[in-house]
């Protein structure tokens, strides 16, 4: 049974990825939603330099997937 302890605790684990940002740039980041991984490959990863779409770009820290999930969910 999660409690507010639980969940607060959870908040900030090293699992999840925040970011914030202001409204204008949550107006140009939302273009880029529903967009699929691999469509508009434009840009490269911060990590790695591996292509990577416009989607990854704005919302996976300009990093690909791999680089992604290895910095903000290691154990998975």
């Amino acid at each position: 049974m999660k409690t507010k302890k639980n969940e607060d605790e959870n908040f900030w684990s090293d699992e999840i990825f925040y970011e914030t940002m202001g409204s204008e740039d949550m107006k140009e980041k939302m273009k880029t939603f529903h967009k699929k991984h691999g469509e508009d490959m434009n840009f490269s990863c911060s990590k790695c330099s591996k292509r990577i779409s416009a989607h990854n770009k704005d919302w996976h820290a300009g990093m690909c997937d791999d680089c992604f999930n290895k910095k903000f969910f290691p154990d998975d």
